[in-house]
């Protein structure tokens, strides 16, 4: 490969701080690299300088990551920073390649991007691997944001990444700061001296920094003001400001007054007002992040200048390469205005300076602007009218259920400035690029699996680390919040802690078995294995297994003590009691769901001529502009074909309501002359929802509802027979004598608690007398995924049958339950839509409990996964996808193994209708899942799709279908 001329100055045109040079003179010197230092303290600059390195050297890098968006971030910050030769038919730079689950682009380049997965892949030298490249010529590789080795799901990726990595190739590992640097170098070193392959091994030098360039200071938010969290006299011995010692008084408990805990606008407030913003105010929930936005719904945080570029931006992201939203915006501005409808063609055509004659005549015409706006949220597929109005003012939310093109929106336009507070979930941290001025962190508590626990040191610095902006800030600042629960105490500890330890999560897979036996014998897989970190941190450190053993076991003799008096079975019985009630009462929710659609298609006729003074119920749950009330029906409204119920609510509202929002008519009726008094509202946009209030004169009128409606007794016999079920389960639980106790729920807890603990105690003595027994860390697991893979005739001895080579190949949570699958032959003659809602069923794990989808799973889908079958001629229960998960998952569960086993009916219909063509609009209107959620899901489906033409022995016609399934599924969002 050819040496490509770089000028070190203009790719790095700044001084170097110390650690970056002391990594790059090691770089130099062909070593490799563990380089540990803060969020944004500038370690990507050691990464770009062994790119820098190897194509001044004529040889290749591969650069890692754990996440697809901080590789496609990546992707595009390398092709502006080392692009040299444009390749007009694939639109990039040669220079520059990317590799992630879905794409692959350039892959044969002298740098190339790629997820640590598809890296690993790679290293199996097995059919899962391939994709267009090999390690030949590759000098570097860097694995960023090392510190994923933590990760539950990803750390075991990381740590093969480096177990089978050739030994001679330069490892860069860029990590967050953490609290055993040392352990990781030793650790890699050691592997790579132990390595079986043969050659020179680059060795491993730790460069560990706690330098950052903008220094944090940390704040308290408290509804009296925003005070400096440490006493600013003695900036080295950090000690609590003595303003806040007064505030740390509790109730009896011990909990902190609401009074005393500001509210979000108040925050921001503080924020503006000292100048502290652009702001990432971290929320621990997604609802949390919404709801913060809607609370800001009056404060505008950018200048005239600034909204007009947010809105400029706006407007290209939205209507630009959107050859239909473009059709249907002309026709609106055509209705609008001759000038609206000029501007808006001359912007579409990209006539210079056109975007901003646009912007000047939105800003010119408000409400021309305001209906714009309005008008592409709703048409759009990408934006809704609660994320579109907050951004124009610099307000906006990011998190997981928000689809990826607006998310990347916020990003840039966050990174120009224009956003000035993005409320976000704690991954936003994790990796995305987006500094900021200020960090808030909303509460230092979050949820877990199990219950509510206290932010780690990590996770805290982790997420205060995102402030201060290199050459733009000289001090970044860290805020934290008064809460009910949390005080300033604890605030101050969590900035003082250090980071804790990096722990190995490496746990074996089917598909790690299948391809380390297709290339290496049964020793070589255990050496292998006794290479992990997990093994290496067992080898020098028993004693926190130790230490864990005594702490469950005191534990659990405390739990006895205060159980002495209950009988633990009395206790599952009367918890099984309640979990029975809640069960039931979903059962009466979907049969009420179904009564109501039924009592909707009677009455739809009577709507078409409806008397004046008609009471109606009215609800639009799970719609636009919901709301659910009673109202007087007052008169019709027409707008083109359709026909709307203009309605008085009790609530003194007027209502506009489609058909479909009439849940009931009530027998009760307010007489003429009392609905004739009334003055009807003016409607000039007519949607059906709240369109106006009501006056006083409406007001008389409203509260005679409630005294003229009759009352409803039409509830079906399933319903009332359901209630029945419910009283009397209630009824056993009221009997219990357990309910009668008064703390029975914390008891009830502790019983569950205890169980768990016995659990948790009896798998680490497990692992601790397998230890013991000079057995290795995870050996024995190893040997129990043999045993399944031979059990279900994916291994005949340690070799890989074709069905073994195959559940190789594909990527998943489940590799063996998906090869099952996919050579059962069940799928094979299914139609592209079918197939896609059985993928969708075999990889998506179990949703909430008040998750809504109104798609049906079709009978075909169903008959395919065996859970319902069409006909019994060839019906034969064994082969039967159903019974083989079944009998799986008692496989797995006889050798404690925890790998999923999916197969979940709810989201089949979903991914049917999506295939054969649904909108996005139509998609998210039939589900409450967040838009995130959606494409997280049907990605997943796609990204199984696409590996299924390269798993071998596999039926020609379910490899065509595949191939059209995938092309049917993979149009935008998606």
């Amino acid at each position: 490969m050819n040496s490509i001329k770089l000028d070190f100055n203009t790719i790095f045109p700044y001084q170097l701080d110390e650690f970056q040079q002391e990594a790059i003179s090691y770089l130099d010197e062909n070593k490799s690299v563990v380089v540990t230092a803060p969020t944004g303290s500038g370690k990507t600059m050691i990464g770009e300088y062994a790119i820098y390195r190897a194509l001044t050297n004529g040889k290749r890098v591969f650069y890692t990551t754990p996440l697809k968006a901080l590789s496609n971030q990546k992707f595009r910050d390398f092709q502006d920073k080392f692009g040299q030769t444009w390749l007009e038919n694939l639109g990039v730079y040669a220079e520059i390649g990317l590799i992630t689950g879905d794409t692959i682009i350039n892959p044969n380049a002298p740098v190339v991007i790629m997820t640590t997965e598809i890296f690993r892949n790679m290293l199996y030298s097995t059919p899962i691997g391939e994709v267009g490249t090999s390690v030949q010529d590759v000098q570097t590789v860097v694995l960023d944001e090392c510190h994923y080795i933590s990760d539950m799901s990803r750390g075991t990726v990381w740590e093969e990444s480096i177990i089978y990595c050739p030994s001679h190739i330069q490892l860069v590992a860029l990590s967050a700061t953490i609290g055993n640097p040392e352990d990781l170098c030793r650790w890699i070193n050691s592997v790579r001296k132990a390595n079986l392959q043969q050659g020179k091994v680059s060795e491993c030098v730790l460069v560990n920094s706690d330098f950052r360039p903008v220094p944090l200071k940390f704040y308290f938010s408290h509804s009296r003001g925003l005070f400096p969290l440490f006493s600013e006299k003695n900036s080295q011995n950090l000690k609590l400001n003595s303003q806040l010692k007064r505030l740390l008084a509790t109730n009896k408990r011990g909990r902190f007054s609401q009074r005393d805990c500001p509210s979000i606008k108040t925050i921001v407030q503080q924020l503006s007002n000292n100048n502290m913003l652009p702001a990432i105010y971290i929320i621990f929930s997604r609802r949390g992040c919404d709801q913060a936005v809607e609370s800001l719904s009056y404060l505008n945080l950018v200048t005239v200048e600034e909204s007009r570029k947010i809105l400029l931006y706006l407007l290209y992201f939205l209507m630009i390469e959107n050859l239909e939203l473009q059709a249907k915006i002309i026709e609106f501005a055509k209705k609008e205005h001759e000038i609206a409808y000029n501007k808006i063609i001359d912007f579409i055509a990209n006539e210079k300076e056109a975007g901003e004659a646009l912007v000047d005549y939105l800003i010119d015409k408000p409400i021309f602007k305001e209906r714009l706006l309005r008008f592409l949220a709703e048409h759009s597929e990408v934006a809704r009218t609660n994320q579109i109005e907050p951004l124009t003012r610099g307000i906006a939310s990011h998190h997981a259920g928000i689809l990826p093109a607006w998310k990347e929106l916020v990003e840039r336009l966050f990174e120009l400035g224009l956003v000035k507070i993005v409320f976000a979930t704690a991954t936003l941290a994790a990796g995305i690029n987006m500094p900021a001025r200020t960090t808030v962190i909303s509460a230092l508590k979050k949820r877990s699996d199990d219950g509510h626990r206290l932010l780690t040191p990590s996770e805290f610095l982790q997420i205060a680390g995102r402030a201060g902006r290199r050459g733009m800030d000289k001090v970044g600042y860290v805020v934290t919040v008064q809460t009910p629960f949390e005080g300033a105490l604890v605030a101050s500890k969590l900035a003082k802690a250090t980071p804790e330890p990096l722990r190995s999560q490496f746990t074996p897979s089917y598909g790690m078995v299948l391809n380390l036996l297709q290339k290496h014998s049964i020793e070589e897989a255990k050496e292998l294995l006794e290479l992990s970190f997990a093994e290496y941190l067992a080898e020098i450190q028993l004693s926190p297994q130790e230490d864990a053993i005594a702490s469950y076991t005191t534990e659990i003799t405390r739990l006895d003590i205060g159980l002495a008096e209950f009988n633990s079975k009395e206790i599952a019985a009367y918890e099984k009691l309640k979990e029975r009630r809640k069960q039931e009462k979903k059962v009466l929710k979907l049969f009420e769901r179904n009564w109501l659609q039924q009592k909707q298609k009677s009455i739809l006729p009577q709507l078409e001529d409806l008397k004046i003074g008609s009471i109606l119920d009215l609800s639009r749950h799970h719609k636009k502009n919901a709301y659910e009330t009673q109202g007087v029906f007052v008169n019709y409204v027409v707008n083109g074909n359709q026909r709307f119920l203009l309605c008085l609510g009790k609530d003194n509202n007027w209502y506009l309501a489609s058909f479909t929002d009439v849940v009931d008519i009530n027998s009760g009726r307010i007489p003429d002359s009392l609905i004739e008094k009334l003055y009807l509202p003016e409607t000039p946009e007519i949607r059906a929802g709240m369109i106006n209030s009501g006056d006083e004169q409406s007001l008389t009128v409203s509260q005679l509802i409630a005294e003229y409606a009759q009352e409803s007794v039409d509830k079906s016999e399933e319903i009332i027979y359901q209630i029945q079920r419910i009283e009397e389960v209630e009824a056993a639980i009221a009997s219990h004598p357990l309910d009668k106790i008064d703390n029975i729920n914390q008891i009830v807890k502790n019983n569950r608690k205890r169980q768990q603990l016995k659990q948790e105690l009896s798998r680490i003595q497990s692992q601790y007398q397998r230890y013991k027994a000079n057995s290795s860390y995870y050996w024995q697991e190893f040997l129990a995924l043999i045993e399944i893979l031979r059990e279900f005739g994916a291994l005949e001895g340690y070799q890989p049958t074709p069905l073994g080579i195959a559940a190789a190949t594909i990527r998943g949570e489940n590799e063996l339950w998906l090869g099952l699958a996919l050579t059962s032959h069940r799928l094979d003659y299914l139609t592209p839509h079918h197939l896609a809602g059985v993928i969708t069923a075999l990889t998506t794990e179990s949703l909430r409990s008040d998750t809504w989808v109104s798609y049906q799973p079709s009978p075909e889908v169903l008959d395919a996964l065996g859970v319902q079958k069409m006909d019994d001629v060839s019906y034969s229960p064994e082969s039967e996808l159903w019974e083989i998960r079944r009998k799986l998952y008692q496989a797995q569960t006889r050798r404690d193994i925890s790998m999923p086993v999916w197969l979940e009916r709810d989201l089949i219909g979903l991914a049917e209708a999506w295939c054969l063509g649904a909108s996005w609009e139509e998609i998210c209107n039939n589900t409450t899942l967040d838009e995130g959620d959606i494409v997280r899901v049907l990605r997943r489906t796609v990204d199984v799709l696409v590996q299924i033409p390269q798993v071998p022995s596999l039926d020609f016609s379910l490899i065509q279908t595949a191939k059209e399934a995938a092309k049917s599924m993979k149009r935008f969002p998606i």
